[in-house]
């Protein structure tokens, strides 16, 4: 293999996990570490990103006053740049989406929210990056999910990710877990083990 084809293999192998669980719980631990373990037995290089230990201010700007992204905010941006795919792990309370992870999607990747006025080369177009969206449902969204198939995540997929140019936008919708020990569970951390190490 060359050298540049080395390098290029490698770039494709560069994933960012974002926990956009605010409470960092066990459930979500665990069903990152399953796909993290999948991706890096591809020998894949992995970075994490949990929204809740960034500082910044989640409320969207208002046109006129943009604000440059805060230190917390600029960082998570240049892991984005260096992914070559993305896995957002995602809590859904119902039908609803914590302020401070949404905060977060409309501060990064919305186009008036990501312009710096320094930094004339600054994009939010991730063409070239492929993302999956895990959706963990609590009890009263999956017995909701059960009855009306309605897809919690869209609003991420559709009016974030692919208005950046990120595709494919693969999603998995995981019904409430009651404990990590049960079949269904096992079936899911198997199943996100198989998505890290095919980098889906």
């Amino acid at each position: 293999m060359s050298l540049i084809s080395a390098i290029f293999a490698e770039a494709m192998r560069q994933v960012i996990i974002i926990n956009a669980d605010i409470n960092k719980s066990e459930t979500t631990q665990a069903l990152i570490a399953a796909y993290r373990k999948g991706a890096e037995s591809v020998d894949a290089l992995v970075k994490e990103i949990v929204i809740t230990d960034l500082k910044f201010n989640p409320n969207k700007q208002l046109p006129n006053r943009i604000a440059e992204p805060e230190p917390d905010l600029m960082e998570a941006i240049e892991k984005l740049k260096w992914a070559s795919h993305i896995v957002v792990f995602c809590p859904v309370f119902k039908e609803s989406i914590n302020f401070k992870i949404k905060g977060f999607f409309d501060r990064i990747f919305l186009p008036d929210q990501v312009f710096v006025v320094n930094q004339p080369n600054f994009s939010n177009d991730f063409r070239g990056r492929s993302a999956r969206i895990v959706s963990i449902l609590d009890e009263a969204a999956w017995n909701d999910w059960q009855t009306t198939q309605r897809a919690t995540y869209m609003s991420i997929k559709r009016s974030v990710l692919e208005k950046c140019h990120i595709k494919p936008v693969h999603t998995s919708a995981i019904g409430h877990l009651y404990t990590l020990e049960n079949e269904y569970a096992q079936k899911w951390l198997k199943k996100l083990f198989s998505f890290g190490s095919k980098l889906i």
